[in-house]
């Protein structure tokens, strides 16, 4: 599956075969800015988006029946944890403030004095779950020429992403949320942007072979799965794995920057 191109697959395979859900999928894709038809000034930038710092990669899960509320109303700390670390051990950025909001729950950092949330991660009354990464998902670095260019880190958005996938499954667990499920990763304003943060033995910032590497040459990156149940933790990390896998390819990468490169 290439950037911008919605997985239909699993469709035609009977994972999703009612034109309602597809329709409710779509109208929730659109309130986030993730749907193929958002202008790209506001990919990745709806819903609470509006009110966090411009984005960078956000990942989501949708359920089967985004318009039902299986999401009881409860302590907004009990229902978003504090999220300290993500697998490996980096630290994210505290969720300084958990509450309620119209559409479920939210914990969030700030970014600086102007208010705006540094990154966020939401659980929505319908039980999906909303992981925006804002500055977490990458930077802007000074090339060799004296320009700057921007990076999106890849291996911090997988290691994202499998704490969105966790998060999903305790929701589940809690909340009896009914599938199919819709997985989506989007990455906004790409066009020649490059993957920093990848597996060992690959160029990265400051390194010879860096800054040839190949560039995105689309705007936005749109991925999406389609699952007929949630899958178990195996298949959670398999689901990771091929996101970045298809991150790797939408930014011109053979698909296996996510991994560590063999040595020679």
């Amino acid at each position: 599956m290439l950037c911008g191109q919605e997985n239909w697959t699993g469709i035609e395979q009977g994972v999703v075969d009612n034109d309602v859900t597809r329709q409710r999928w779509g109208h929730e894709q659109a309130l986030l800015g993730l749907a193929r038809d958002t202008p790209d000034k506001e990919f990745a930038g709806g819903g609470l988006g509006a009110l966090a710092v411009p984005p960078t990669v956000r990942i989501a899960v949708i359920p089967g029946d985004p318009y039902s509320q299986p999401v009881l109303g409860d302590d907004p700390a009990s229902v978003v944890p504090q999220l300290t670390s993500l697998p490996g051990g980096q630290q994210l950025p505290n969720l300084g403030t958990i509450r309620g909001t119209s559409s479920g729950y939210v914990g969030y950092s700030y970014a600086g004095d102007d208010g705006r949330w540094r990154s966020f991660a939401a659980v929505h009354w319908h039980g999906g779950v909303d992981l925006f990464l804002g500055d977490q998902g990458g930077q802007e670095w000074n090339d060799p020429l004296g320009s700057r260019r921007s990076v999106v880190y890849l291996l911090r958005s997988l290691a994202w992403a499998r704490v969105t996938f966790n998060l999903q499954q305790q929701m589940i667990d809690r909340f009896q949320v009914a599938g199919p499920f819709r997985a989506i990763v989007g990455v906004a304003n790409t066009a020649g942007v490059s993957l920093a943060n990848l597996g060992a033995g690959w160029p990265e910032p400051g390194e010879p072979g860096f800054w040839g590497a190949p560039t995105a040459v689309e705007q936005r990156v749109l991925l999406l799965e389609d699952l007929p149940e949630w899958p178990d933790v195996a298949g959670a990390e398999e689901l990771a794995l091929r996101f970045g896998a298809r991150l790797d390819l939408a930014f011109g990468g053979p698909g296996r920057r996510h991994l560590d490169r063999p040595s020679p």
